[in-house]
């Protein structure tokens, strides 16, 4: 498909991004680093990058955002950004697993590709991709699971590793590991894959789409709520 100019944002992750694509390939892509400022440093890195690229937001032919799972306040910050700009621009969103973008970026692998992110309370989101074809093929969809039920699931299969691998077992060897530039998300290949969901007609829908958390969102309450005020 030619004419495409996506802006990709990704928030799911501490290591969140934006990057711009225009007909084929990237134009720019910068990191969001300090995740309790993705809100604020967002539209700063999305006006710089329409700056430094001599695009105008009325250009935009698509924007694309990494789904979920990740973070509950990240996926909402880059959802809702997402949404907002297809809604007053009228043009369409495209929505991709935060685990297929991390798959994205260990294409052509001998091995399947299992993707994790640390999940908390002694789980991981995790998914396991085909990507020996020069594209994820998904095997296992993203789920939450205790890491050691998900590596009993696939017994002796050969895998290779990608995402929060400080979760595995030290009896995982380093070989089935990819290297470490390759385990974070990546706003760039973000928008790759949604060049390839736009040429089937794979688009959200603005009105009902929703962050896909994988486990209901539980949000504490501050003390003061908590006690009551006093």
């Amino acid at each position: 498909m030619t004419n495409q100019v996506i802006l990709a944002i990704d928030t799911a992750t501490p290591r969140g991004g934006i990057a711009l694509w225009r007909d084929g390939r990237l134009l720019t892509q910068s990191l969001l680093t300090v995740p309790r400022e993705h809100s604020r440093q967002l539209f700063v890195e999305i006006d710089e990058a329409m700056t430094m690229t001599q695009t105008d937001r009325s250009q935009l032919t698509a924007v694309s955002v990494t789904i979920g799972p990740g973070s509950f306040t990240g996926l909402r910050i880059g959802l809702s950004a997402a949404k907002g700009l297809c809604s007053a621009l009228e043009i369409p969103l495209v929505t991709v697993s935060t685990l297929e973008v991390m798959a994205a970026r260990v294409l052509w692998s001998p091995r399947p590709v299992a993707c994790l992110l640390d999940a908390r309370k002694d789980e991981a989101y995790v998914a396991v991709y085909d990507t020996s074809r020069g594209i994820p093929q998904c095997l296992e969809p993203p789920r939450a699971v205790p890491i050691d039920v998900f590596l009993t699931s696939w017994g002796d299969r050969d895998l290779f590793f990608a995402g929060d691998v400080h979760l595995l077992p030290e009896s995982i060897s380093g070989d089935a590991v990819v290297p470490g530039h390759l385990h974070a998300p990546d706003a760039g290949a973000l928008a790759w894959l949604a060049t390839h969901r736009l040429a089937v007609g794979h688009t959200a829908d603005l009105v009902n789409v929703e962050p896909e958390y994988l486990r209901i969102p539980v949000f504490v309450p501050s003390q003061k709520q908590v006690t009551g005020g006093s």
